[in-house]
């Protein structure tokens, strides 16, 4: 009985010294080419909550928009053909992405905007004693 306490004891002081937090943060970056700079102030990707994004196109030119999230190898990682009036407007969950660079990226007709973040997985440690 006593070594079960003794093991009960030493795991509980163990939790307690040694906490660990995992936190994963999105930055933007700003990749732009000569065609897209043009529509880059179209585009708005904004992080809303950690790793949810609202994404905006504004002042479409054509009656649909081709939107799309590419991994660092331009694989696709998402894909719709969207009908717009005025504004493409959608919210995006992000939380299942690994650590890496993605890209957001609206065609519109022959204009192309994108907009790239990284996506980094930050690790704090906590440590407290017990008296």
């Amino acid at each position: 009985m006593k070594t079960k306490n003794i093991l009960f004891a030493a795991a509980l002081s163990g939790l307690l010294l040694t906490g660990s937090a995992f936190t994963c943060n999105a930055q933007q970056n700003d990749v732009t080419s000569e065609k897209s700079a043009v529509t880059s102030e179209k585009l708005s990707v904004l992080q809303i909550k950690p790793m949810q994004f609202r994404v905006s196109y504004y002042n479409p030119q054509t009656k649909s928009v081709l939107v799309r999230i590419l991994d660092t190898n331009n694989n696709v990682l998402f894909s719709e053909t969207k009908a717009t009036e005025k504004n493409y407007l959608k919210y995006f969950d992000l939380s299942t992405l690994a650590d890496g660079t993605y890209t957001f990226e609206v065609t519109d007709g022959k204009d192309k905007a994108s907009q790239a973040f990284d996506i980094l997985t930050t690790t704090s440690r906590v440590i407290s004693s017990i008296n």
